[in-house]
């Protein structure tokens, strides 16, 4: 039977241009979606052709085509891409986020393929399934939970008698109205299961890192958590023999060696994480790789032997800073316990994303300082990275049955899941006519504390932290907190732009606009005048006024490949976002007494720095020495290396007369090999060099021939 799976397209919320060619967005299109490409490799399996419709990388394509004022036309688009498939079974897969516009993409496409099959499958579809067929009739069936073994017998009874009560976990329509079937069994071996069919999407090709299943199922039960509605609290884990057997064939097969293993518990057992890390060492193939773990179920020892074993990123879910929190919202944590786990994580050099979230109906003021306290404490390592979530109401969680007649829709609800600067109308259509099929775009309301607060505190702590991670943590250590610091610039941003709200609120916390005034009025504050804070605010200042004075010009001519002799002729150019900025003080220094909250030794005198853009909007910052800056300076793309020469050897007096063109040129050297320049080589003296050097050659081979 041919059938298409569809992927959840879980980057169109996003109409901005800026915002669908940022790199977060492009870099989330670009991820494979692990339970299509398993559900297509078992249907490869079972003799079938799957086809897979990727709905991120259509929306890239066609919002790059088209532009952002015919982005509502979309559905339409994606239906008739889906529908080319000429298939008689259509399988969507669906989150909640993206959850309405597959609801409206399926609607088109059994217009436009009415004789067809439309199944859904996925974490959302699953618990809403009986509320989607009882609203959409154009959705046949949905396929609830692990479907690896249903989709078969599935498709085994609509190629032949048809009897859809024998499915196990399926939903379908009896007598016109939903129906459903018992649960399917968990798939206990996960090891029997074939390997995600990575060929059938071009994901992998030139791909720094692949994911990989690395099992399901979590013993524990966060009231506000939809994990165990699709995966249940069977805990399962994936041997280590067969892990490294796909890492290995994905390393053959693309050359990839970093791996994401997708678990949501993976450190519930010690003796298994030990088993697994204890493989990954004795195979020898160095393998890195990320996972996700509870701060309750990892100490330093076994840090240690992850961090031997390639671990190189764990994700932690903390979410409440409060110990009354976390035992309301039924995860117990120890808030201080997980402090310490984030600070032996980083001693272990593993990074670490903390996540976090608020706005939970019971949540206080003082709940809230205690969460952003362990916001703060990620800033803080510089391995580290927090989240801060609103939260959501995910359909069917204990959460959002104990809440489901209180919820209010309003702009930006929630942070748990990706959202653009506008919302689509005919989304918000279905979002307001279907709550319980769509609550996780709608609040809980929040009595304590005041949601508008609750938005833009979001937004300033991820953008603060993102853009000014040393000098909010100077703050932090030199106030009262955080919370309170932030409720302070709250006050002084609604003054000086009380028409921001909403999603141009959060545009805002993105733009320059913030980078200006917010060290404006830390300067105002009393936190401004404490010796770190005022030595940062100068930093922030000194990298502003470099990027803005930055000239650049871009020499006509080739690329030379670094490692190529370098010649007199070619022009060096500073790369894009690389400054030279110099200091009156280490700031190195003044970082590592920030991280060890310990008073800075202000060790005086010039210090030379250099930026280099590591993502999007963010730079990291180098030390270099005096040599080095002044080099970088000379290198405007404009001057010659033989004019560059003469210029920096001014400046090397210790060094001896003979030897500065030398040191000069290792310099350069250097500075290329570190990607800090580019060296341009124009056409015109590339093809002199390659025409002596092929008249040499044929002057020799006349010689020898001659001889």
């Amino acid at each position: 039977m041919d059938i298409c799976l569809i992927t959840a397209p879980t980057v169109a919320e996003f109409g901005d241009l800026a915002e669908i060619t940022s790199e977060s967005v492009v870099q989330a299109a670009s991820e494979p979606q692990l339970g299509i490409l398993g559900l297509a490799a078992v249907l490869e399996a079972r003799g079938d052709a799957p086809r897979i419709a990727d709905l991120n990388r259509t929306y890239l394509g066609y919002s790059q085509s088209v532009g952002r004022s015919q982005l509502s036309e979309f559905t339409e688009f994606a239906a008739q891409a889906i529908a080319a498939n000429n298939t008689s079974l259509y399988g969507f897969s669906s989150i909640c986020s993206s959850y309405p516009l597959t609801i409206r993409i399926a609607k088109t496409l059994k217009a436009l393929r009415p004789e067809s099959t439309i199944l859904l499958g996925g974490p959302q579809a699953s618990v809403v399934d009986m509320q989607t067929l009882a609203a959409f009739p154009f959705v046949d069936l949905v396929l609830r939970g692990e479907a690896e073994h249903t989709l078969p017998q599935l498709m085994n009874q609509l190629e032949g008698e048809r009897r859809l009560d024998q499915v196990p976990g399926l939903t379908y329509r009896l007598d016109s109205h939903p129906h459903r079937n018992a649960n399917a069994s968990v798939i206990e071996d996960l090891d029997a299961l074939p390997s995600p069919a990575y060929h059938l999407t071009g994901e992998l090709h030139g791909a720094d890192r692949a994911s990989l299943e690395l099992g399901r199922g979590c013993p524990f039960a966060c009231t506000f958590c939809s994990t165990n509605d699709f995966f249940r609290r069977n805990f399962r884990l994936r041997s280590p023999e067969r892990v490294l057997r796909d890492m290995r064939l994905i390393a053959a097969e693309y050359s990839i060696r970093d791996f994401e293993l997708v678990h949501d518990m993976f450190t519930v057992d010690y003796r298994r994480v030990a088993a697994f890390c204890e493989a990954m060492i004795a195979s020898g193939d160095q393998f890195t790789w990320s996972c996700s773990a509870r701060t309750d179920r990892i100490n330093e020892e076994l840090l240690d032997l992850m961090a031997r074993a390639g671990c190189r990123g764990i994700f932690f879910g903390v979410e409440a800073g409060s110990q009354r929190m976390q035992e309301i919202i039924d995860k117990h944590l120890d808030p201080k316990r997980a402090e310490d786990v984030i600070d032996a994580t980083e001693r272990a050099g593993i990074g670490s994303t903390v996540s976090l979230i608020m706005g939970f109906p019971e949540e206080k003021w003082e709940d809230l300082r205690q969460t952003i306290r362990i916001f703060m404490h990620s800033v803080r390592c510089p391995k580290s990275h927090p989240q801060l979530n609103l939260l959501a109401p995910l359909a069917e969680t204990p959460l959002h049955s104990k809440h489901r007649n209180e919820l209010v829709l309003e702009e930006l609800c929630s942070g748990m899941s990706h959202q653009g600067r506008s919302n689509n109308d005919e989304d918000l259509q279905l979002i307001r006519t279907y709550p319980e099929i769509f609550p996780n775009f709608y609040a809980i309301p929040t009595p304590h504390l005041d949601r508008g607060s609750l938005l833009e505190l979001r937004e300033f702590a991820l953008m603060g932290a993102a853009r000014f991670r040393w000098l909010l943590t100077a703050i932090d250590q030199n106030t009262t907190g955080m919370l309170a610091f932030f409720l302070q610039w709250r006050k002084f941003r609604r003054q000086k732009r009380p028409e921001l709200a909403g999603f141009e609120l959060r545009h805002y916390y993105r733009t320059d606009t913030f980078q200006e005034d917010f060290p404006s009025f830390v300067r105002s504050h009393e936190a401004g005048s404490a010796p770190t804070v005022e030595a940062l605010l100068d930093f922030e200042d000194t990298l502003r006024r470099a990027a803005s004075a930055e000239q650049r010009t871009s020499p006509a001519g080739d690329l030379v490949v670094s490692g190529t002799a370098l010649r007199r002729s070619d022009k060096p150019l500073r790369k894009k976002r690389v400054s030279v900025i110099e200091l009156s003080y280490d700031i190195q220094s003044i970082v590592d007494s920030l991280k060890l909250r310990s008073s800075p030794v202000w060790e005086r005198g010039p210090h030379f720095y250099v930026t280099r853009e590591v993502s999007a909007g963010i730079d990291r910052l180098d030390r270099v020495s005096d040599w080095m800056a002044d080099l970088l300076r000379l290198c405007n793309g404009r001057r010659r290396i033989e004019e560059i020469v003469p210029r920096l050897s001014v400046n090397l007096p210790e060094v001896k007369a003979s030897l500065r063109k030398y040191v000069c040129m290792r310099l350069l050297v250097a500075a290329h090999a570190e990607k800090l320049i580019d060296i341009f080589r124009s056409a015109s003296v590339a093809k002199t060099h390659c025409d002596r050097v092929r008249s040499q050659r044929n002057h020799s081979v006349a010689h020898e021939t001659h001889g």
